[in-house]
């Protein structure tokens, strides 16, 4: 029987130009406004898409009505 003398692992060697990477977090309460604007950004656009889908019907029913109006309706 041999004894061999017990061997620790080699440690991994971390290369010397590798600096650690810098981890930045925002303050929550910077976090919750951030997401309160964008929350409030994406609200507005789908109400401007809607005004803009009503606003192009009411332009065709106010040419409509104005037809009918100066009696050049087709009905």
């Amino acid at each position: 029987m041999s004894t061999k003398p017990a061997t620790k692992s080699p440690k991994r060697a971390v290369p010397a130009h590798a600096e650690p990477v810098a981890e930045y977090r925002m303050p929550t309460d910077v976090a919750d406004w951030i997401r309160q604007a964008e929350a409030r950004i994406r609200y507005l656009t789908t109400k401007v898409e809607e005004l803009k889908a009503e606003n192009a019907g009411l332009k065709r029913s106010h040419k409509l009505m104005e037809q009918r109006v100066m009696g050049q309706s087709q009905e």
